[in-house]
């Protein structure tokens, strides 16, 4: 029988970097010669600034920030724009928003009767709090507790909601069915999100594949169990709580309970019985904080492991486990197991911050390599598994949108605050000047959908998300043709090329690529872009610029 990776993984994390002459281009090399491959050149200068700065903050990178990258000749050239992006504020509304998706961030009840799906007033200041926290480098074990039990920090209090996210049914279901909705909920989410497990398996019986049982899972939600006063009724009509302690359900249904559960964690991911975490623990949350975190006998190291793939899947578009949300038996198998164990090492050993891992892997020659067409490598790697060259990447929606704004010169810079309406059910607001924010300050509510993100594969908010669809689509190629947005985002785009360089047709075209695309004209482009100008408009020219598949792949 094959083991699952949790199974193979949750052992612990072996030593395997003895020296500085380990590293991630060690662990791709030896997976490339097992399979007759070789790693890429380099990419040119323009296309490494272009991804660093889509990776990092999600935005194309300026014209002043292109010119002193390219004209610093020094050694470290690369590695001063990785710590400046790292620096940048816009890296926190990036990849705040991939937490975003993991925890199942919604600012409303996800109620299905949709005149009921009410939106929640304070759920964006965990918004804000994870930007913070992204941004400031917060260490990811204190990260994770202050989720799970709160904190002092007044910054991080909000993050606190992570546990209460989650959707609600309807108000006249049976306040039973509501209470064990959101307790699996809870419980479901905090297994995927930070251990990659599949909790939620095991709540009508022991998991089918992976090592946890239905006792294991029931006393998961005995932590969760005081954490919400669950009314008695459905609509106006009372109806008795059948269950007011932990119990464990036979086949998951509240009418079959059976024996009474105290708190509990995963065994296989216990080396000292629960009471170690518990016994001084100011509660409960504090205890599952305690045990999730514990490197040396609890959870710690799967925890790590856990992130360090999500990063890496992110920088990658695959992780090195393909399944983010689950490393169990029917999860993907890793590509390099042993450079996750490594990676997961160097988080811990480095004070679990995230941006030590972020620019290992962002200083790699496997991350900087540049793309490929080999026939012969396509056939024995078509999947990219074994990270013989660069693939393309489509941006996610929020991204698309956001870069449409930027390049039109019309983004708003202003970070935090109360999230921007997109409408309510049968009334969605359209996408005008107000709100041309970054889209990660656009309401996330459950039952309305926004005009342009609905377009690129938004996240289901109402589960956790590791890993999204980002593929092509009628839909969104048409968005680009027809949509009034864009043709107006277009004519914005005009403007500014125009109040830059005037009105001579080749200037205009250098610099809109550069503003688009972040590098200078083919000379084939070229001279096809001038004809468009001179036989059309200048906003015709930016409008093509905007519908390129370049303009929302990375490359």
């Amino acid at each position: 029988m094959r083991l699952g990776l949790l199974t193979i993984l949750v052992g612990g994390i072996v030593s395997l970097a003895t020296s500085g002459a380990e590293s991630i281009d060690n662990f791709v090399a030896v997976k490339l010669h097992e399979n007759g491959l070789e790693r890429q050149p380099e990419a040119d200068r323009f296309t490494l600034l272009r991804r660093l700065s889509a990776d990092l903050t999600g935005l194309p990178p300026s014209i002043e920030e292109m010119e002193a990258f390219f004209a610093d000749e020094s050694p470290d050239a690369y590695q001063k724009s990785v710590d400046r992006l790292l620096d940048d504020p816009r890296f926190g509304e990036r990849w705040g928003r991939h937490w975003l998706d993991v925890a199942r961030f919604g600012e409303s009840d996800g109620i299905l009767t949709v005149n009921e799906d009410k939106v929640r007033g304070e759920a964006w200041k965990y918004r804000d709090a994870i930007i913070r926290a992204v941004n400031a480098d917060l260490p990811f074990d204190q990260f994770v507790r202050y989720q799970l039990s709160g904190g002092s920090d007044p910054d991080y209090q909000a993050l606190k909601q992570f546990i209460h996210l989650g959707t609600q049914l309807q108000n006249n279901a049976d306040p039973n069915d509501k209470m064990f909705h959101r307790l699996d909920d809870m419980v479901a989410t905090t297994g995927s999100a930070f251990l990659a497990t599949t909790f939620g398996c095991a709540r009508c019986h022991d998991h089918p594949v992976d090592p946890m049982t239905t006792k294991e899972y029931y006393q998961f939600t005995a932590i969760f169990f005081d954490q919400f006063k669950q009314e008695a009724k459905a609509s106006k009509k009372r109806i008795t709580l059948r269950i007011t302690e932990p119990q464990v359900l036979k086949k998951g249904s509240w009418l079959t309970p059976g024996e009474t559960v105290a708190p509990g964690y995963l065994r296989i991911m216990m080396r000292k019985p629960a009471d170690y975490w518990q016994k001084d623990a100011p509660s409960k949350l504090d205890a599952l904080a305690s045990w999730i975190t514990d490197v040396e006998h609890g959870a710690g190291k799967q925890l790590a492991r856990v992130i360090v793939n999500r990063l890496w899947h992110h920088h990658f578009g695959r992780g090195i486990v393909a399944t983010p949300n689950d490393f169990g038996e029917l999860g993907a198998r890793p590509s390099h197991p042993k450079l996750l164990n490594w990676l997961a090492e160097e988080l811990i050993n480095n004070g679990w911050h995230l941006k030590h891992i972020h620019r290992l892997i962002l200083t790699s020659a496997t991350y900087r390599q540049g793309a490929a067409s080999d026939p012969a490598a396509l056939a024995l790697d078509a999947d990219n598994l074994w990270l013989w060259q660069r693939r393309p990447l489509r941006l996610e929606a929020e991204i698309i949108r956001d870069r449409l704004l930027s390049v039109a010169g019309v983004l708003k810079p202003k970070m935090f605050g109360q999230s921007l309406s997109i409408g309510a059910y049968k009334k969605p607001v359209e996408d005008t000047p107000d709100k041309w924010r970054r889209s990660v300050y656009l309401q996330t509510h459950r039952t309305v959908r926004h005009p342009t993100l609905s377009l690129f594969d938004p996240p289901d908010s109402e589960r956790s998300t590791g890993s999204r669809n980002t593929g092509t689509s009628p839909e969104g190629a048409l968005f680009a043709l027809n949509s009034p947005l864009v043709w107006d985002l277009a004519g914005h785009f005009a403007q500014r090329v125009q109040s830059e360089v005037g009105d001579d047709p080749t200037a205009q075209v250098r610099r809109a690529y550069q503003l688009a695309l972040s590098r200078p004209p083919r000379e084939d482009e070229f001279d096809f872009s001038v004809t468009v100008i001179q036989n059309g408009t200048l906003t015709d020219f930016c409008h093509v610029l905007l519908g390129l598949n370049e303009f929302i792949y990375v490359h």
